[in-house]
């Protein structure tokens, strides 16, 4: 590959397009070019040219302070450009270039607004898909290829980090560099995304698990909620149709005893009109008894008082009844807090036995731990209706009033045997009223003896009703809705309501340990679940590309390893050999510098605690390592007679051959496509001119030379020459010779 033509327009003092071709190879040689012409006419601007064209972003090495530097800024006869181009064409039949054409032009165009653009073959590009591809064949706008005025010297002055990127390009290790230092960029990227998102996993993953517990409880709620309206949907259906089925036989009770006593009141309703109206036509026949009378009024006045009292304790046992079902439904078991203290002071009060020595201690002890233990028992187990003791009162009054019936019985009794004993002794004409007054009180007394039975009946009958009412409540308040279903439609399995009342009570415990969970909770557990889940996979993708990535760094640096250190060896030896061609002998060497040499991250330990180390942290450890360890090159040059090897104490002459000689050494070595050397022979006597002519006479057999000079032994083995003129306008303007056809009496070599 070889550099074909070199177009301007617009590029500093370059206004109009002007070209610049170069003759190909012949016979193995490249032809050398010599760029010649008075100071401040713009020859030097044809190296800062393809400098920038190959990608140089410093101005200071372009010798502006603005970009907009580079553009022609126009002059008394001439008006400034609005834009500056230059263009290089290669010719890449050799295919150096990784690219499928045989000519390859690279184009770096920028506008005075600020826009800027590169080309490839015409078609827009990326500077760094450019800089690979040149640096895959061995150009580069920093490396050897572009050695502009003072950068000869440059080369020895600079650090030993600046001459590290110089040989990077010598040792033709750039491309890889590149790539490396891509790939370092795509590992510490990485790297920071990966510390991000595993500090966003360690933000999400407390609240995560709190979620994930919350839903767990939020799951066994639902559980415990299902099987708790299932068994009391078995258990208020069981007990509403018991009920309902038990109250249809009482009812129906009822309503025959109701029958039976509403006949019995009728017939004694009879007897006792008839009986008033046989005792009215004894009144008219003036036959009447009074003492009879009196004892019959004071009969049927007892009858009223001991009905009395019959109503009035059929009333209160109704109330007794009703009040043990009401307080079996409202009673609540213990809290568990409750019970677990039951149980503690039971605990507690038994292991203080072990400590007692007094038997009567020990007896009183046990007694009070049964009794707590009775009383827990008590409190915990539902209380049955009979279980219940009614209001003292109330048994207090029952008591009452069947001793005032038990003694108004008694009364009519006596009165009763006082109207037989007085019927004996009555006229014949009175029996008939004496049997009707006798079946009357027969009458009566099994009136009473239904009554009594409507009574109890009736009792029941309510307190049925009441326990009806109660568990309705309960069903409405526990089942809501469902509650209507269990009314509607009886049961077809029925439960042991003795066994599913505690199970029921223990499962709404258990709803209230668990307690009240938001559903919103479950869908912030998927969301977060969700983030987390995909940052997990992110973790692994990340590692996954951190480890892919560092393989690709690890073969890059055994590639750079490789090539380098045989590159470098070789640079070492040829730098020698031109450094004493120069000379007339002395010595010199290249000598690489680590991180340590350089005092560059001399504090860092990065053996320490490794093992203690997580994975992210490890990472950045490797990241670290990674880095380049030769950071610089130290040169090392001592003249023949001296014994000097700092750079620093060498000449002005003495540095320009030097770094001559390292330069030659490098393009022996690693010759790229061309060399652009813009007046690197200033410094130099005339004796070392010539011997820096017979160099480049040489090293053209490897590579292409753009020369910019003012000395004639340069010129004297140049094979075209351009002289470059400014006019008044402030313009540049190009001439050229071919030397090969001048005659040799008008060539330039004599």
């Amino acid at each position: 590959m070889f550099l074909l033509k070199l177009e301007l327009q617009g590029f500093k003092t370059f206004a109009q397009k002007t070209t610049l071709s170069f003759l190909p190879p012949k016979g193995g040689v490249s032809p050398i070019t010599a760029v010649v012409g008075p100071n401040g006419s713009g020859k030097s601007n044809f190296s800062d040219a393809i400098r920038w064209v190959l990608g140089e972003q410093s101005l200071k090495l372009l010798r502006g302070k603005e970009s907009q530097d580079v553009i022609f800024s126009g002059s008394e006869g001439r008006g400034r450009s609005g834009f500056a181009e230059v263009s290089m064409t290669f010719n890449n039949e050799d295919r150096t270039m990784p690219i499928d054409f045989s000519e390859v032009t690279v184009t770096r165009r920028l506008y005075r607004d600020g826009n800027s653009e590169y080309l490839l073959n015409g078609s827009a590009a990326r500077l760094s898909d450019i800089q690979l591809l040149l640096a895959q064949a061995n150009v580069g706008q920093r490396s050897y290829s572009v050695i502009g005025q003072g950068m000869v010297d440059h080369i020895l002055v600079s650090s030993p980090e600046e001459r590290k990127a110089f040989f990077d390009d010598a040792t033709g290790v750039k491309q890889f560099q590149i790539k490396r230092h891509e790939s370092m960029l795509k590992l510490k990227r990485t790297y920071e995304n990966l510390a991000e998102v595993e500090m966003l996993l360690t933000e999400i993953e407390p609240r995560l698990k709190s979620l994930k517990r919350q839903v767990s409880r939020l799951q066994e709620r639902a559980e415990v909620e299902k099987k708790l309206r299932e068994l009391e949907h078995g258990y208020f259906g069981t007990m509403w149709w018991q009920l309902v089925d038990e109250l249809s036989g009482v009812r129906e009770k009822f309503g025959r005893l109701d029958i039976q006593v509403n006949k019995e009141t009728s017939d004694v309703a009879a007897l006792v009109e008839k009986v008033t109206a046989m005792e009215r036509e004894e009144k008219d026949k003036d036959v009447q008894d009074d003492g009879l009378v009196a004892i019959q009024k004071e009969y049927n006045e007892t009858q009223k008082k001991r009905s009395g009292f019959r109503d009035e304790q059929f009333k209160v046992q109704k109330e007794i009844e009703m009040a043990k079902v009401r307080a079996q439904s409202n009673w609540a078991p213990l809290p568990l807090t409750k019970i677990i203290e039951g149980i503690e002071g039971v605990t507690l009060g038994l292991k203080g036995l072990r400590e007692m020595k007094d038997l009567d201690a020990v007896y009183a002890r046990i007694d009070e731990m049964l009794s707590a233990s009775t009383t827990l028992v008590s409190r915990l187990q539902r209380p049955s209706p009979e279980d219940v003791v009614a209001d003292p009162k109330a048994i207090a009054r029952i008591v009452e009033l069947g001793e005032m019936i038990a003694a108004s019985e008694a009364e009519l009794k006596t009165l009763e045997e006082s109207m037989k004993s007085r019927a004996v002794t009555e006229k014949q004409v009175r029996t008939e009223l004496f049997d009707l007054q006798r079946d009357l009180r027969q009458k009566q007394q099994a009136i009473h003896l239904v009554e009594n039975q409507r009574n109890a009946v009736a009792i029941d009958l309510a307190r049925l009703e009441e326990r009806q009412a109660n568990l309705g409540r309960d069903m409405d308040e526990q089942l809501k809705e469902l509650a209507g279903d269990i009314r509607g439609r009886r049961v077809e399995i029925t439960v042991d309501t003795a066994a599913a009342y505690p199970e029921i009570q223990r499962l709404r415990y258990k709803l209230e340990l668990i307690g009240g969970i938001d559903p919103e909770i479950v869908k912030e557990f998927e969301e977060t679940n969700a983030r987390f889940s995909f940052l997990f996979g992110q973790v692994s993708d990340l590692r996954s590309a951190v480890a892919d990535t560092e393989k690709i760094i690890d073969e890059l640096d055994e590639e750079i390893h490789r090539q380098s250190e045989k590159a470098f060896k070789k640079i070492n030896d040829e730098f020698e050999k031109f450094f004493k061609m120069l000379f007339g002998g002395g010595s010199c060497s290249l000598v690489k510098m680590s991180r340590e040499e350089v005092k560059l991250d001399a504090a860092d330990d990065l053996d320490a605690a490794v093992a203690q180390l997580g994975e992210t942290e490890k990472i950045a450890l490797r990241i670290r390592e990674r880095e380049d360890r030769v950071v610089g090159i130290d040169i090392q040059a001592t003249p023949p007679g001296k014994k000097l090897k700092s750079l620093s104490l060498l000449s002005g002459g003495e540095r320009a051959l030097t770094s001559i000689a390292l330069v030659s050494a490098i393009m022996a070595v690693n010759p790229g496509p061309f060399v652009v050397l813009d007046e690197v022979d200033a410094a130099l006597d005339e004796a070392n001119t010539f011997r820096f002519a017979g160099i480049l006479e040489e090293l053209a057999k490897l590579t292409q030379f753009i020369v910019i000079t003012h000395n004639r032994a340069t010129m004297e083995k140049a094979d075209v020459l351009y002289g470059v003129t400014m006019g008044d306008d402030g313009v540049s303007n190009l001439l050229s010779v071919n030397l090969s056809d001048v005659t040799a009496e008008a060539s330039a070599r004599h």
